[in-house]
């Protein structure tokens, strides 16, 4: 037997639908743009320089892989990362990105097809124009801390990402250095001595062209001189996240947990070395996946960048920085919590269910209660 519906009943079920597509799109798409277009690039009034240059700092997006993440999950977390990125580069639309080591999980535990498999949704998320640099920086779960790395992994996320243990990058007089910090353990294996021969050379390029010595064209950096800008996974050696106090800084017991050096941080006569030759003004990480800001005794800003990927952190966030040949400008972008996300779902489906039970008429249930109680009442 065909049942058939009324127009009433049809539109009904219509609005029904277009109702729950409204709050899938908003919750999971649309929400980033909400949250994301109230953060702008800092002022840049105190630039007084050429146009500084708009760079885009995140970290720790830990992509998960086949051993450890269950694929529901893996597929909630690459969407998240996929909608937060595109939706900040719209908005933003920065010249340079630089993602702070830790791309994927497994990175360091990957077959070679599994591994192809991370690069290609990490090409995939992290898509930009061809106006926009990126620049990934290699992690410890990319390829395993100092004492686990081998030439084949090593050699595999460089030839991937054309990266180097050390690299110079320059963009309007604007000077970063990149570092692996798994190879500043400084105790001569394989990739620290390739590490400190290029080391060597960048500070030698960075002396020529600030004392504007009679070097080689090849010697001088691109641009003129200014201090450069230390870009790495670790963060320098400190004791604890003790003096962190920003919104996306970590609880307090973990703060209070003392750092490894070599493991939670650089050691600390890598780090030593390395302000020593390098001379950074500034020196940007990951790797502890909270948000961090400390002013060293020597003058010098460290940012720590949270984790980008909300299974690490429940308040992520990216920084937007304007830099010019002496000055710099910093702003924290906040993304949507998950909590925010559950709690609309919540009071929407019980915004929903409260109209439904309201427009619900048990008259029916009553009268035939009423009856069935009375003619009981009558047999007697």
């Amino acid at each position: 037997m065909i049942k058939y519906f009324s127009l009433t009943t049809i539109k009904k079920f219509a609005l029904h639908l277009l109702c729950i597509i409204g709050l899938l799109f908003f919750c999971e798409y649309g929400i980033f743009y909400v949250v994301l277009s109230r953060c702008n690039w800092p002022s840049d009034r105190n630039m007084t320089s050429e146009q500084p240059v708009k760079v885009m700092f995140l970290a720790d997006t830990h992509l998960l892989g086949t051993r450890k993440g269950h694929w529901l999950d893996k597929m909630i977390r690459e969407w998240e990362m996929g909608c937060a990125f595109q939706t900040a580069i719209k908005f933003h639309k920065p010249e340079l990105i630089f993602i702070l080591g830790d791309l994927f999980d497994e990175g360091l535990w990957s077959s070679e097809k599994d591994f192809n498999s991370y690069v290609e949704t990490f090409k995939y998320l992290f898509s930009v124009s061809s106006d926009i640099k990126l620049y990934p920086i290699v992690g410890n779960h990319d390829i395993g801390f100092h004492y686990s790395i081998t030439p084949h992994l090593e050699k595999r996320f460089n030839k991937i990402f054309n990266t180097s243990p050390v690299e110079l990058i320059s963009k309007r007089n604007v000077h970063f250095v990149s570092i692996n910090s798994m190879a500043m353990e400084m105790d001569g294996c394989f990739l620290c001595h390739a590490a400190k021969l290029k080391l060597n050379i960048i500070s030698k390029r960075l002396k020529c062209s600030e004392n504007n010595n009679k070097c080689s064209k090849t010697m001088m950096l691109d641009g003129n001189y200014s201090k450069p800008i230390l870009l790495q996974h670790f963060p320098l050696y400190r004791k604890n996240d003790m003096e962190c106090n920003e919104p996306d800084s970590a609880p307090l017991k973990e703060k209070e947990k003392p750092f490894r050096e070599g493991w939670d941080c650089l050691r600390k006569d890598a780090t030593e070395k390395l302000l020593k030759v390098i001379q950074p003004r500034l020196v940007f990480g990951g790797h502890t996946h909270h948000g961090c800001h400390i002013h060293h005794a020597n003058g010098i800003h460290e940012y720590s960048i949270s984790s980008f990927n909300w299974r690490n952190k429940y308040n992520p966030s990216y920084m937007l920085a304007l830099f010019s040949m002496d000055n710099f400008s910093i702003e924290t972008c906040h993304m949507p919590q998950e909590y925010t996300i559950v709690f609309i779902y919540l009071v929407l489906i019980m915004i929903f269910l409260y109209f439904k039970i309201l427009k619900f008429k048990p008259t029916f249930f009553i009268n035939n209660s009423y009856h069935l109680f009375y003619n009981k009442k009558s047999n007697h």
